[in-house]
């Protein structure tokens, strides 16, 4: 996760991981932005030559695989958007933007200002939150954190934040509390 690892010096995600780190700490900016301006670094990574990489060695014996790395890489450049519509206003987005948001298919308010509390340790899910609770519950981030401390060394943002969450995820009590 990008709210966790890195910062602002990491090779190729830097600018990425540096606006997500921030955007803690002042998360009402996002809002302030422009389609273009928002999204624009999302597509570095997984614009036109990342999708033109992937067709050109899936062959074009397999079109469907460059039919999901496509939409994959769409939603991935979008997820900012719909991230910038979850800290704002019912008053502020299109209609469309409220009804999805209510229906659970992309983030809603209240669901991703959970995210937004020090430590920073849960509810990473910013498209819809669909998976959150299943993941939140079920201690996946942080098993994935332990095994990333275990063969690195390498704390994860949370981790450095809470000592309390640090200690239990090493004891690999994974489970976020409510």
């Amino acid at each position: 996760s990008v709210d966790n690892y890195g910062n602002g010096r990491t090779p190729v995600m830097g600018n990425i991981i540096a606006a997500f780190q921030g955007h803690h700490s002042a998360p009402w900016t996002i809002t302030y932005r422009g389609f273009c301006n928002n999204v624009w670094k999302l597509c570095i990574p997984f614009g036109l030559p990342t999708v033109a990489a992937i067709s050109f060695v899936a062959g074009p014996e397999n079109p469907m695989v460059s039919l999901f790395f496509s939409f994959f890489c769409f939603s991935e450049i979008m997820s900012q958007e719909l991230h910038k519509w979850s800290h704002m206003t019912k008053k502020e987005v299109p209609a469309i933007v409220n009804t999805l948001q209510d229906l659970g298919i992309t983030i809603g308010r209240v669901p991703h200002a959970q995210h937004h509390m020090a430590p920073y340790d849960g509810n990473y899910c910013i498209v819809s939150g669909f998976c959150n609770e299943a993941l939140d519950n079920s201690g996946f981030f942080r098993w994935m954190e332990h095994r990333i401390y275990e063969i690195n060394g390498v704390e994860s943002n949370s981790m450095k934040l809470d000592p309390e969450l640090r200690a239990k995820t090493l004891r690999g009590e994974y489970r976020l509390t409510q």
